[in-house]
């Protein structure tokens, strides 16, 4: 077991990622590097070749499948021969005199892709390694909560003062809460990881003992409302206070879909379990699991989200159309109020379609997507984009199918990893952050579909992270 100090720091960089504007500026993203860089050998030099070795053996799948992705990046950075600069032609409409170019049709842009995703690779190796053992595992969540209540309390205050501020020489307005994020969408899908991460402390704190009189429910109670339980649900309402306050349509949609989603997965797969190995305990464990779920949606979206305005958001929803419309005028000539359609969201996702049949195998380098869609923009659509709106579309027209299918393929081992603890576990907190875990990817998976988180370090780290916690279930396993 590596020492507390480099645990510590580790704790204090997921905390500190999301502060300078997600660490989504070149300079903040150089920052995160120098810091990830010293704690990674720091970390490096203090780990046994048997600590080593347990890692790769619990984690060797997703380890070596990261670091395929990170490898394409780079040999997109090779130099090749001239004749071969298929994507610089293509682009730039001729014909280069250079010797020797590399596939990437923005090799500075490219750099900052790799070393971003080298951060997040050593990010990912650093948390397997570090984490270890049971109570830094529950550690660990209670850092991600702290996190995001933090982001939460400087989104609803920022945004209840009302002012234009800056952070870091960057203009925000307060009319959405998104703390120190720059997008609102972006903010709140960080407050889904985070917010799955509490669900799942919460889930891994419950208690599967029955009542039979009114001392122990007293008891109960009062256990609940004196222990850290009534923190940890205190910052699970600061949370959804700041996810229903970014007026995100697909963050909230995403974070009460998924938390629905993986409530039914985890109560089918847990009745199954108990089925085989029937028990009083079990029985009473899925009941207060389901309570627990269904308490979450009533007091929070009825009750808390109706305090903070979660009516706007669903306003929001409503006014969205499946096709963009003409803007109608109301009384008086004033133009009435429209959302942007879901067609609208996606204008720059189906032309980029066509850069991923261009460059299917290895794309046009990662982080170009500014510099090739407008060789491919419609004249209908108008306006700079840096990104499109989906992730799944963005990745692959800068990676490649193959740089999509090296994600997509360790997403769905740790989906699987996170299934087979709910079908075999007999730990409440094996329960609870493979819970975590699952509700997390689903909701950034299903906002993925109309925004672009994956781009975010700080949402691509904490969505590392929750990728991990099988993982890290898995290796507490072994070691006991």
């Amino acid at each position: 077991m590596v020492s507390r100090g480099p645990l510590w720091a580790l704790f204090a960089l997921i905390i500190y990622t999301p502060l300078p504007l997600a660490s989504n500026r070149p300079w903040a993203l150089v920052l995160l590097g120098l810091l990830t860089g010293c704690l990674f050998l720091w970390v490096m030099w203090k780990t046994d070749y048997q600590s080593a070795s347990l890692t790769w053996r619990i984690a060797g799948v997703p380890l070596l499948l990261l670091m395929l992705w990170t490898g394409l990046i780079g040999a997109q950075l090779i130099p090749l021969p001239g004749s071969w600069s298929h994507g610089v032609q293509m682009i730039f409409g001729q014909r280069t005199n250079m010797d020797y170019v590399a596939m990437s049709i923005d090799p500075y842009s490219t750099r900052l892709y790799f070393a971003k995703s080298c951060i997040l690779l050593a990010i990912f190796w650093l948390v397997v390694s570090l984490v270890d053992t049971r109570r830094r595992i529950i550690g660990l969540a209670k850092v991600v909560v702290v996190s995001g209540m933090m982001q939460a309390i400087i989104g609803v205050v920022l945004m209840a003062s009302g002012a234009t501020y800056q952070l870091f020489f960057v203009t925000l307005e307060a009319a959405r809460a998104h703390g120190t994020f720059v997008s609102p969408n972006q903010y709140a899908g960080y407050l889904e990881l985070t917010l799955a991460m509490g669900v799942g402390l919460m889930i891994a704190k419950l208690s599967g003992q029955s009542t039979v009189n009114w001392k122990q429910r007293l008891h109960g109670w009062l256990d609940v409302v004196l222990s850290e339980k009534a923190m940890l649900r205190l910052a699970l309402i600061i949370m959804v206070v700041g996810l229903v306050a970014s007026r995100s349509r697909g963050g909230n949609s995403a974070f009460f879909a998924s938390l629905l989603i993986t409530g039914t997965l985890a109560v089918i797969l847990m009745k199954q379990t108990v089925g085989k190995k029937a028990g009083a305990s079990s029985l009473t464990m899925i009941k207060t699991t389901m309570f627990f779920i269904v308490s979450l949606i009533v007091l929070d979206v009825a009750i808390i989200g109706g305090m903070v305005g979660v009516e706007k958001v669903v306003q929001r929803i409503e006014n969205t159309n499946l096709q963009a419309q003409v803007v109608e005028s109301g009384r008086g000539g004033q133009i009435l109020p429209k959302e942007q359609s879901f067609e609208e969201r996606g204008e720059a996702a189906m032309p980029a379609l066509n850069i991923v049949r261009d460059f299917p195998i290895f794309g046009t380098g990662g982080g170009t997507f500014h510099l090739a869609f407008p060789h491919y923009r419609p004249a209908e659509v108008q306006g700079y984009f840096d990104h499109t709106h989906n992730d799944y579309v963005e990745i692959a027209s800068e990676t490649g199918l193959a740089g999509l299918l090296l994600l997509s393929l360790a997403v769905l081992h740790s989906l699987w990893q996170s299934v087979k603890i709910f079908m075999h576990g007999d730990e409440q907190i094996a329960r609870g952050m493979a819970f975590a875990s699952v509700m997390g990817v689903v909701s950034l998976l299903m906002h993925g579909m109309v925004d672009f988180n994956f781009q975010n370090p700080a949402n691509a780290m904490l969505f590392l992270i929750i990728l991990s916690l099988p993982y890290l279930l898995n290796r507490c396993k072994i070691k006991t």
